[in-house]
């Protein structure tokens, strides 16, 4: 299975001016520093922990299908598509009638109904592909233990600019554990 990222996602975990105040930052002097921190403390969670913490699609494609399609990404907001590469090459959809969706356990699944069996596909790499949306539906419904992990390790890259060899603080790595699933 691997993992593409279709349209990124527009906003962060937080805001500058809530960073800053736990941060106890007054001035404007390191809000740019601040703000690419931000962005990498959230691109290096979601990624070393398998998440997507706010709305942005991505697709996962496998060279055929399996029993059930598992999605190694949380949270799940939905699916979009689930598509496939035929025996004659052409491209179809799955209707979503014929599967059934798991979006709350880890991994999400995505399973044919009873009814239903998956098709053949071409034997060809990717010739299954699913489009879904990750993320929550705002910052403000982040589980606030993972935002505060975030904040944890904003501070500690903010006071300890050279890489030490360790990740994150062990507080925060207590509390991302929690949410890793593999």
């Amino acid at each position: 299975m691997s993992r593409k990222l279709i349209t990124a996602q527009t906003e962060w975990f937080a805001e500058l001016p809530e960073v800053k105040k736990h941060l106890n930052e007054a001035g404007a002097d390191n809000d740019a520093y601040i703000q690419e921190l931000i962005y990498a403390v959230q691109s290096k969670v979601e990624e070393d922990y398998d998440m997507g913490l706010n709305t942005a699609t991505w697709e996962v494609y496998f060279d055929k299908f399996p029993k059930e399609i598992e999605i190694w990404m949380w949270p799940i907001a939905s699916i979009e598509s689930v598509k496939y590469t035929d025996a004659d090459g052409d491209t179809q959809t799955v209707t979503s009638t014929n599967y059934g969706t798991d979006l709350v356990n880890k991994p999400a699944r995505i399973i044919p109904l009873d009814s239903y069996s998956w098709p053949d596909t071409l034997v060809t790499p990717n010739a299954v592909q699913v489009q879904f949306i990750t993320g929550f539906a705002s910052p403000a419904v982040l589980p606030g233990d993972l935002k505060q992990a975030m904040y944890m390790i904003i501070a500690d890259w903010m006071d300890n600019r050279e890489d030490r060899g360790r990740r994150f603080t062990r507080v925060a790595e207590i509390i991302l554990t929690k949410y890793k699933y593999r």
